[in-house]
């Protein structure tokens, strides 16, 4: 008479299925900048290039863009110094909020005309709107405007790259 024995496997299930693609990624914070004219002012800018793990992953399909307006400009359009020093603290409060879990990243920058553009891209949108909230609270009442639109191919950052003879990497 045959015998069966139980067998009793113990797997290591990570190691069966691979790790998410979100803990894969790893932010690159090399970043480029330049500059250029329109309309007589300039226009500068500055971004992350290397982004195309995030592109492909198809975890951020939207973009969110704060526009900010400048409360006071130099003649050339662009902020004073020390607007431009409290937007910078303003940005690295966001950062702090939004990137330490990649939930959202900050991809381009662009300043010119009286105005600064950010440009980040996230997973989710109620969670980004949650966690800026809280990073803005503790600052006066901001001269900003939000949209957000679908863009799971990241066109806008692409776009914008590819005007400065970029490519995503």
């Amino acid at each position: 008479m045959k015998r069966i024995l139980p067998l009793i496997l113990v797997l290591n299930f990570g190691s069966l299925f691979p790790q998410s693609k979100e803990n894969k990624f790893e932010l690159n914070d090399t970043w480029f900048a330049g500059e250029t004219e329109n309309n007589g002012k300039p226009v500068i800018i500055r971004g992350r290039k290397y982004l195309k793990n995030f592109i492909d992953s198809k975890q951020y399909p939207e973009h969110i863009e704060f526009v900010w307006t400048f409360e006071t400009e130099t003649e050339n359009g662009i902020p004073t110094p020390e607007e431009n020093i409290f937007m910078q603290k303003v940005e690295d409060a966001l950062i702090e909020s939004l990137e330490p879990d990649l939930q959202s990243v900050l991809t381009i920058v662009y300043t010119h005309d009286g105005i600064r553009s950010s440009i980040f891209y996230t997973k989710s949108v109620p969670e980004f709107l949650k966690r800026i909230n809280k990073a803005l609270a503790k600052f006066k009442k901001l001269p900003i405007e939000i949209s957000n639109e679908k863009d799971v191919d990241w066109e806008l950052y692409t776009g914008i790259l590819k005007s400065y003879n970029l490519e995503p990497k």
